[in-house]
This record gives structure tokens, C-alpha cells and sequence, in this order.
């Protein structure tokens, strides 16, 4: 591997790193005492893509679901969580998003991270919606453990799990109050 390569290759894992030290800002919002990282979030929604992606009929491509999961957050290494809250409207959102996502790109030197995390974006393909709805369930769960352990109410991120669609995902929604 030459030189320059390996340097951009270095700066790329060094942005995307920043994910293990980004606080989701909707939890701390809600003042949720150490909240979960990008990172955290990105970890357990791979495990779920992981687990998952073998329930759902017609098959789908794992490992796309499985790199989709990855970057589907990775802009974030550079612009941030930025929460309907922050006041910024969702086209300036996507766009900041998307510029992070093309620098990172110009770095690896390749747009595959890119056309993944725009065709998350679009939600067009049985994958993207697939793993937008595990993006939704890992949050629901989150909600959840965040309401046991710290005794918080938040009823909202139910209603998230409420419009979840696929017979999987239902099922884990519905065993959630169980388990």
C-alpha cells in the first residue's frame, strides 16, 4: 500500500472513531445520565441486521444490510447527531449529512459508503427499509432499557415501536414488555 494511501485510509478511521465519542443527542436531551455513543447505537443495530436478516422472506443481500448499518450514521463523525430539536430542517440536515458522507468517501477513495448511505436514505430497496426498520426497533429497545434501569418515561419511543411493519420486528416489539 503506498504512502498517501495509507494516510487517507488513517484519516478515515480516525473520523469515523469520533462515532465511539458522540453522545446520541436525543437521549441526553432527555437527560438520560450516560447516554449511549453513535458508536453504541451502530453496534447493536449490526447485531440485529446480523441475527435478523435470515427472518425476513424474500431474502435479503446481509452483507449490504450489514454495510448500510454501518455508515448509516457515519456523517455524524463530522456533523454530529443533530435531533429534530436542534431546529435545523431535515433538507439542511440531509445535506450536511451528505457532504460529510462525500468527504469521507474522497478519502477511502471510493463512493460505495456513500451510495450506501444514500440509498439508506432513499429507503427504495428491501434492504434500506429493512434496515431503517431495525435503526427504529434498536432505538425502541434502547428507550426501553433506558426506562428500566434509570426510571424515565419514555412513552414516545413506544410509538415508534407501534409503527414498526415487519412480522419480525412486530414480534420482538410485542415480547419487549415480556422480556
Amino acid at each position: 500500500m503506498e504512502h498517501q494511501r495509507a494516510a487517507d485510509l488513517l484519516r478515515f478511521f480516525r473520523v469515523a472513531g469520533r462515532l465511539k465519542r458522540t453522545v446520541r443527542a436525543g437521549w441526553a436531551l432527555r437527560g438520560i445520565q450516560d447516554p449511549e455513543s453513535v458508536a453504541d447505537h451502530t453496534f447493536r443495530l449490526c447485531l440485529l441486521v446480523l441475527m435478523l436478516s435470515g427472518e425476513v422472506h424474500p431474502p435479503l443481500d446481509r452483507e449490504r444490510c450489514l454495510a448500510m448499518a454501518l455508515v448509516h450514521d457515519l456523517g455524524e463523525s463530522i456533523v454530529g447527531d443533530i435531533t429534530p430539536y436542534d431546529g435545523v430542517p431535515v433538507e439542511e440536515k440531509h445535506r450536511r449529512e451528505g457532504e460529510a458522507m462525500a468527504h469521507l468517501a474522497t478519502l477511502l477513495g471510493r463512493g460505495e459508503i456513500r451510495e450506501l448511505w444514500e440509498e439508506y436514505q432513499a429507503g427504495a430497496t428491501p434492504e434500506a427499509r429493512f434496515v431503517k426498520e431495525l435503526d427504529r426497533l434498536e432505538t425502541v429497545l434502547q428507550a426501553a432499557e433506558y426506562g428500566e434501569e434509570q426510571g424515565v418515561e419514555l412513552g414516545e419511543f413506544r410509538g415508534m415501536g407501534e409503527r414498526l411493519a415487519l412480522p419480525v420486528t412486530r414480534a420482538l416489539f410485542s415480547a419487549l414488555g415480556e422480556a
